[in-house]
This record gives C-alpha cells, sequence and structure tokens, in this order.
C-alpha cells in the first residue's frame, strides 16, 4: 500500500469499501504481504518462468481479489477456493524442493489464517482491535512494517534454499538453542528472565528468537504484553 500509517488504516476501516469489515482488511493486508514474500522467493532463486513465479503471481492477486470482495463485486467462496488453490500450490513448492520445509510451513500457517479470517468476515463486526492490524509475516533477514518491506537481503527470505541464504548466523542459531533450553527446562519464563541470563543481546531481538520459536511450534506464549510468559510445547 502506499501509505501504511495508523492514519490511513483509520480510513480504510472507515470507508465504504472495509467499513465493517475488519477481518476483510486484515486479509487484504496479509496477502499483500504473502505475495511480497513469494515474489522475492521467485527472484533470488533465479526462477523466473518456472512454478515460483507463477504462484508468486496468482499470490498477487489475491489481496485485488479480496478488495472486490468487500466492494460486493466477487463471491466469497470464489476467493476462498483461490485461496485454497494458492495454499495447495504453496505446499506443492515445499514438496517439490522449490520451498524449504521451513519457509513452506510459514506460508501454508499464513493462507490457512487469511481463509480464517475471510470466512469470519462474511459476518461483519463493528468492533475493531489492535490484532487487526497485526499481520507481520515471521521471517529470518526481512523486515515487514505493515504490507512494506523495510529491509531485504538478498538470499535471505524465509529460509530459501541457496548457498546464500542459509538463515540465521552461527551466534543467532546457538542463542535460539539456548533460548529453547532455558525454556525447556524453567517450564515457564518472561523476556527480562530469559535476558538476565543471556546478555549479549537486547531483549527486543530476544523476542523476535522467541517469535521464531512460536513459529515453529517448539514453545507458546502466555499472557499479554509485559506480562507474557514462554512455555515450551509438549
Amino acid at each position: 500500500m502506499p501509505d501504511n500509517s495508523k492514519k490511513f488504516h483509520e480510513f480504510a476501516l472507515q470507508s465504504i469499501l472495509f467499513k465493517g469489515r475488519s477481518d476483510w482488511y486484515f486479509c487484504y493486508l496479509k496477502t499483500e504481504k504473502i505475495a511480497h514474500v513469494l515474489v522475492l522467493l521467485a527472484q533470488n532463486s533465479g526462477a523466473v518462468g518456472d512454478d515460483m513465479t507463477e504462484v508468486a503471481r496468482r499470490a498477487a492477486s489475491l489481496s485485488g481479489e479480496i478488495a472486490h470482495l468487500a466492494a460486493g463485486e466477487v463471491d466469497a467462496p470464489v476467493v476462498l477456493a483461490d485461496i485454497f488453490a494458492l495454499l495447495g500450490a504453496v505446499r506443492m513448492l515445499s514438496v517439490y524442493g522449490s520451498l524449504s520445509p521451513e519457509t513452506g510451513a510459514i506460508l501454508g500457517r499464513e493462507l490457512e489464517q487469511v481463509a480464517e479470517r475471510l470466512v469470519r468476515g462474511s459476518h461483519p463486526s463493528p468492533f475493531v482491535s489492535a490484532e487487526d492490524l497485526q499481520v507481520s509475516l515471521p521471517s529470518t533477514g526481512t523486515s515487514f512494517d505493515d504490507g512494506h518491506l523495510m529491509s531485504v537481503k538478498a538470499g535471505n527470505v524465509l529460509g530459501i534454499k541457496d548457498k546464500r541464504s542459509q538463515g540465521q548466523s552461527k551466534g543467532q542459531s546457538d542463542r535460539m538453542s539456548l533460548i529453547l533450553d532455558l525454556v525447556r527446562k524453567s517450564k515457564s519464563l518472561s523476556i527480562k528472565e530469559i535476558a538476565s541470563v543471556i546478555r549479549d543481546c537486547s531483549e527486543k531481538t530476544i523476542q523476535r528468537e522467541l517469535n521464531i520459536l512460536i513459529e515453529r511450534g517448539l514453545i507458546r506464549r502466555e499472557g499479554e504484553r509485559r506480562w507474557s510468559v514462554y512455555l515450551p510445547v509438549a
């Protein structure tokens, strides 16, 4: 989107297009981000013209479809069918090895969430929470902010299979392993408690790595903001 500020979100949610349709606006933002990721994966893998590029093209059209859905020009089952078709295509890319298993799993979960929110949005609600604007994708080496790519390192997007992009550095990987070990041994830890043991990085870095561990299904979070604690997944 050309403007991702809070002001623009407020405008979009009060516009004739998305008023009372916060779930569909969430889907619009989320699919835009998924398209960005797939396009970058296609470009960085040198896969122009192959199946990866075709899947990226299909993903790029989804946000437009959702906007037309909100305008009443497309039926929800049609858009839902396209989301399921894209989900299947992403899973096949993972099977063929064009996507790493981790990347395929992350994108699959994101598309499942879009499908769920799109169905939920078929029953509009006038209530909007901050969660509706939190549509970030977990990543390594790439930072997203409400639909805009803030920083992209070539060949280092969501675990793309390339010698240029082996994901985490050794230091980051070791630190993440230590964080996971601490959570498993202590059963329940806050970020401050983890930071009291791991002192070579900021709490923000620890938070980022905890989010990656959550996405991998290794730990889970309970509570909100400063009251959050992290527990191992059995």
